[in-house]
């Protein structure tokens, strides 16, 4: 019976350790800085890890008076030996997060921001993952400048059509933005946008970036028409790839301005891999249903909008378009280079512009109608 006591008092201590000693950390890691959060998780890896092999050698020896703080007896070592389990893989959590954020996220990120990226693991994942590997299956690959292109044997034809436009998109994004280190990315064809759909359940949609994963996919809408230069499938295929492209040289960009990629909205994001898809083409403005810019900033309130009766894609487009005729093409960069000076994309759009979102909203359609000779239906 007393055994038992101790092991339940070992057990108890233990638990309540790792709580206070979890939520102390996470309180750390929100306020200090993040190379500082780095540097002190590779410690506390170090440390965790010491404790594990310290209650390996004490199994070795095993002694039953151990007594270490308040943790006594075989039950004490045992617990000893599971929390120091416990906290080598809490630190190696903490290290990769601090990773990430360290590379990839920006050093800049606000509290909230923080708290979403330590809380992923425990948050209830809405999508199934992308099995990649599994598309790439059977499937021929050709390397082309930092680009794996992956296709079926009868869809070799288009490598040098691919191989064009990759080289068309390069050209004008780095006019755009400058030179980036280039990452290897995976460009994966789709025989159609239903195969598209089937591997990816992504809805109504031509094209994807996962940026964690470096990859690009395409849908291949009309083999014949892109292969004979032909019009819709040519065009649809070449505007397809240069936006997901578009989207890793400007999330590239990003970080190399050391700012989360999410301090972007993504109707920015959007507009700009538009206006570059769209690059020298005619596109005659038609009226419709758009909604407030404010409402496009998160995935998930673009999905919302894209999935209705709103194009939000042409609105962001539109967006875009007003602000290089209007400024030059050098706005796009200096909007992205203010909103990392001053960590807030409002403040560094003003900064850049001289204008507001809600300016924006209010003007950026009315060049698109000019330029058409568009006019409003009369009122009945």
């Amino acid at each position: 019976m007393k055994i038992f006591i101790t092991f339940i008092k070992n057990l108890v201590y233990s638990i309540i350790s790792f709580i206070v000693i979890f939520v102390s950390l996470i309180g750390l890691f929100l306020f200090m800085n993040i190379n500082i959060n780095l540097i002190f998780s590779i410690i506390l890896v170090l440390l965790s890890f010491t404790l594990f092999c310290y209650c390996l050698c004490a199994f070795i020896s095993i002694k039953k008076d151990f007594h270490l703080l308040f943790l006594k007896g075989i039950s004490g070592l045992i617990s000893l030996c599971c929390l120091s389990i416990v906290f080598t893989l809490m630190s190696v959590f903490f290290f990769s997060i601090n990773f990430m954020i360290s590379t990839e996220l920006g050093k800049n990120l606000t509290i909230e921001e923080k708290v979403g990226l330590y809380m992923l693991p425990f948050q209830e994942n809405k999508t199934p993952p992308i099995d990649y590997l599994a598309m790439k299956e059977n499937k021929l690959i050709k390397t082309y400048r930092n680009v794996n292109i992956y296709y079926q044997p009868h869809e070799r034809e288009l490598l040098p059509i691919i191989e064009g436009i990759l080289d068309k998109a390069d050209s004008i994004t780095t006019s755009l933005f400058g030179r980036i280190k280039d990452n290897k990315i995976d460009l994966i064809l789709h025989s159609s946008s239903e195969d598209l759909y089937k591997k990816t359940s992504l809805i109504e949609t031509m094209g994807y970036f996962d940026d964690p994963n470096n990859t690009v996919g395409v849908a291949i809408s009309d083999l014949d028409e892109i292969l004979a230069n032909r019009m819709p499938g040519s065009f649809y295929f070449q505007s397809t790839i240069m936006h997901e492209y578009t989207h890793y040289h400007l999330q590239a960009f990003i970080k190399e301005q050391g700012l989360f990629v999410n301090r972007i909205p993504l109707w920015f994001h959007e507009g700009v891999a538009e206006y570059i898809g769209m690059y020298d083409v005619t596109h005659r403005y038609y009226p419709f249903q758009e909604t407030s810019f404010e409402k496009l900033d998160t995935h998930d309130e673009w999905e919302k909008y894209r999935l209705k009766d709103y194009d939000v894609y042409l609105q962001s487009y539109y967006a875009i378009k007003f602000l290089t005729n209007t400024y030059g093409e050098a706005m796009i960069k200096k909007i992205i280079v203010e909103t990392a000076e001053a960590n807030d994309f409002h403040k560094g759009f003003t900064r850049a512009t001289g204008i507001t979102i809600d300016d924006l909203q209010t003007n950026y359609l009315e060049e698109a109608k000019q330029s058409t000779n568009f006019k409003e239906p009369a009122a009945n």
